[in-house]
Formats: C-alpha cells, structure tokens, sequence
C-alpha cells in the first residue's frame, strides 16, 4: 500500500463562542478520503459528552438531537446522570456515534465502521467510552421520525432487520456490547 492508497481523516466541530453545553450538543464531523483522491467518501457525525461537565446530557440532546434519538434515553436517566449500564464502564467522556456514512465504493467492507472508530480513538482521552446505534441509515427519515426497521409492514420490515443483526455484529467483532435497547458501547482503552 502506498500513501497515496492510505486513508486519511479531517476533523471539524462547530460551535458558538459563548457555548456552554447545557442546550448544545458538542457535535464533531470526521471525513474520510484518501491522498490520492482528495474528495471525501464518507463522514462520521460524532457527539462529545463529558460526565458531570456537561449539565444535562440527555437534555441537552433532546433540545439539539442530530440523529441521536434513541442513545441519550438509553444511557442517560431523565436527570441527566449514567444508567447503571454505562456507569459501570466508569466513563471520563462519552463518544456518541450518531452516524457513518460512506459512498457506494466503500460500502459493505467495513471501511466505514473502522475509519469511524479509528476516529473516535483520535477524539478519545483515556477512559473514553464510545456509544452506536447500529442501525441502517435512512435519508427520508428526520431525527423524529421512527426508521421502517420498526415497521409493522413485513416488507419494508425485513430488509432493515437483517441489515440491523448485521450491523450489531459487525459492531461486536470490533468489541462494542449491548447495553439496552439496541444501543451498543465499548471502551476506547
């Protein structure tokens, strides 16, 4: 493999001056392509969450979701404190996966899910926990909007559930495990 095959990642993350956190998430986009074709393929939507820093997680996420609709109800209580599930991994930060999307070339080759976790490590500080969802990624769906995996329509149903057991073990081999209701974590250590 040459450099120009390597794959490389850019971070951004935009925020006001004055934010504080308390109703805005702290919301991170890693892009991925490579030296020799300088055009992004892909992009990770990653949320920071640091334990007793942040006032109200949960909160805050409900105010500014992004497509985190279903991991702050798992891992935050209605306070905003961990659930047992989380607290026992005894986190610093929380890395919140809320998507990674690659195009139609890296599909299905794991490219995706490896640059994302490989950025997450980047992100991470020791005893960082990262948080996914693995779940198909709908573009007609908004952050409100309940994905067709829930459908009681057997044909739209199907096909997304297959994908989801796919994805979760896809998700496990690189050693996240469930910790409720679909959502999955691992520490970065």
């Amino acid at each position: 493999m040459t450099d120009l095959d390597r794959f490389l990642i850019s971070y951004a993350s935009r925020h006001f001056v004055d934010a504080d956190w308390a109703a805005k998430a702290d919301r991170w986009t890693a892009s991925f392509y490579t030296e020799a074709d300088t055009m992004i393929f892909g992009a990770a939507e990653i949320t920071r969450v640091i334990p007793g820093v942040t006032p109200n997680p949960r909160l805050a996420l409900e105010t500014d979701p992004g497509l985190l609709d279903r991991i702050p109800g798992v891992i935050f209580t209605e306070d905003g404190e961990l659930t047992s599930a989380v607290s026992e991994m005894d986190p610093r930060m929380l890395l919140l996966l809320e998507s990674v999307e690659v195009g139609e070339k890296w599909r299905g080759k794991g490219v995706g899910m490896s640059l994302a976790i490989t950025a997450m490590r980047r992100l991470a500080v020791p005893g960082t926990v990262a948080v996914c969802y693995p779940a198909p990624i709908h573009p007609q769906h908004g952050p409100d909007e309940v994905c067709s995996y829930e459908s009681d329509d057997p044909e739209v149903r199907r096909p997304d559930e297959e994908a989801v057991a796919k994805l979760r073990r896809a998700w496990e081999r690189h050693g996240f495990r469930p910790v409720g209701e679909g959502v999955y974590a691992m520490a970065l250590d």
